[in-house]
């Protein structure tokens, strides 16, 4: 398959992609940005045909040279293919859109995840603080500052937390929406900061869904493209 040399990583992971695998076909920019539930139908040579995907009940359109990501799961790792559209074949019964390999793939653990800036409003609730003293504990107006598959970053000003402390291996619970979609996520503090009346904390997530690391995975990944095109 074709390959960009100067990003050769130390393994290639294409024998992954094979007939019968299932995933999500990532469309980064333009009108039909979004994400499709696909699945590889066929293979010829360097050629790979996905089954179409849909959108709202129609084929989705796609044009020559349209540049998308397929993201599979095996096991713990996600598996990430940059592709470029070849052309649509509907003539075998089955709709497929043959596309091909645009560099080597890459295998990616949720603890390898480059940590991106957010900066979105976030709520928290301390469920330690509320163990110790129960009915004393709301959800508290935060902001996060940057995010990865591991885990985030937040900040709070003392204003909004009142009596609540910080401490390492507390128990947080965050509420953030991300594609529309609202998430609860618990996870434990880290790395904490208190100063001029600010909190900084790092919070590890404990076992994240699949849905929402696919959804996590996607926004890195649009803000790695963003950052690289910044260069």
């Amino acid at each position: 398959m074709a390959r960009n040399s100067k990003d050769v990583p130390a393994l290639d992971y294409t024998f992954k992609l094979k007939p019968g695998v299932k995933g999500e076909i990532v469309i980064n920019a333009g009108i039909y940005k979004g994400r499709y539930p696909s699945r590889v139908e066929d293979m010829r040579g360097e050629t790979v045909g996905f089954a179409h995907p849909l959108m709202k009940g129609a084929l989705l359109p796609a044009y020559r040279d349209m540049n998308f990501t397929f993201i599979m799961e095996d096991g713990s790792a996600l598996y990430v293919f940059d592709m470029a559209v070849r052309r649509s074949d509907s003539q075998s019964g089955l709709p497929i859109m043959w596309a091909h390999n645009l560099s080597y793939p890459k295998r990616v653990q949720r603890r390898q995840f480059l940590r991106v800036p957010c900066l979105w409003p976030i709520s928290i609730y301390h469920i330690d603080h509320e163990l110790k003293l129960p009915m004393s504990t709301n959800w508290l107006s935060a902001k996060a500052i940057d995010i990865s598959l591991g885990g985030y970053r937040f900040k709070i000003s003392d204003d909004e937390t009142q009596s609540i402390i910080f401490e390492s291996d507390d128990r947080i619970l965050v509420h953030f929406t991300l594609a529309e979609r609202e998430y609860l996520q618990l996870g434990m503090a880290t790395r904490i900061i208190h100063s001029n009346k600010l909190w900084e904390v790092g919070v590890v997530f404990d076992a994240v869904s699949s849905s929402m690391e696919k959804k996590l995975f996607e926004y890195i990944r649009q803000q790695e493209i963003i950052w690289r095109e910044e260069l």
